[in-house]
């Protein structure tokens, strides 16, 4: 089986990551596209106790099993299957499930830290970083953790404030320049599929 072709999508909190590969896949076909969510691989705190989830900075690349991660893009770039873990994000673990994905002719790897661990990176025929003013992420972000994870509206703030915006200076934003193709992420999704799509078809030696 010819090796799969690897697309990384990373950005901030909320930048519209997921819903640019979600778009790319219909565009690559789904029938022969897996998405891949580095979220998947969130290991969880060292307890469910409230004060330690309460400081505890999901935001940090040490908080997701990188190790289990690079593992699955290798077995994915063979043409095997990789079983992704299931997170859950309102009790901070992982269920016990899985999702076996694979094999397929194009896989999207989407996440904060997709640019970030050099041998993720080597993966990757196409790299894309999302820009979006903070104001935005945060303004996505508490309208998606207050209603799809029930965190209240002053925790989601003081995350973002105090965990996702400094990790984002210092481990996500400086891979921006690793990038193959960086869109506006304020803009609409068709307008920055078309950009990307056009860089995957080049590279990969798809028709038009």
């Amino acid at each position: 089986m010819k090796r799969p072709y690897f697309i990384g999508i990373a950005g901030g909190s909320c930048a519209g990551k997921t819903t640019l590969a979600i778009e790319l896949a219909k565009r690559l076909g789904a029938e022969r596209t897996v998405r891949i969510s580095v979220d998947s691989y969130y290991q969880g705190p060292p307890s469910a106790a409230p004060e330690i989830i309460d400081q505890y900075n999901f935001d940090d690349p040490s908080a997701l099993d990188h190790q289990l991660l690079t593992e699955h893009l290798r077995r994915l770039s063979q043409g095997l299957t990789a079983d992704v873990p299931v997170y859950d994000f309102r009790t901070h673990r992982r269920t016990g499930e899985i999702i076996p994905v694979g094999p397929a002719s194009f896989v999207i790897l989407e996440g904060l830290f997709p640019l970030y661990w050099d041998d993720v990176r080597e993966f990757l025929d196409t790299k894309v970083f999302i820009d979006v003013p903070h104001k935005t992420c945060l303004a996505r972000r508490i309208y998606r953790d207050t209603r799809e994870r029930g965190r209240p509206r002053e925790e989601v703030i003081r995350r973002y404030n105090d965990m996702a915006r400094p990790m984002f200076e210092s481990y996500v934003f400086p891979t921006r320049r690793l990038a193959d193709v960086t869109v506006d992420g304020e803009r609409p999704v068709g307008d920055f599929v078309t950009v990307v799509m056009k860089h995957i078809e080049e590279n990969a030696g798809l028709d038009g």
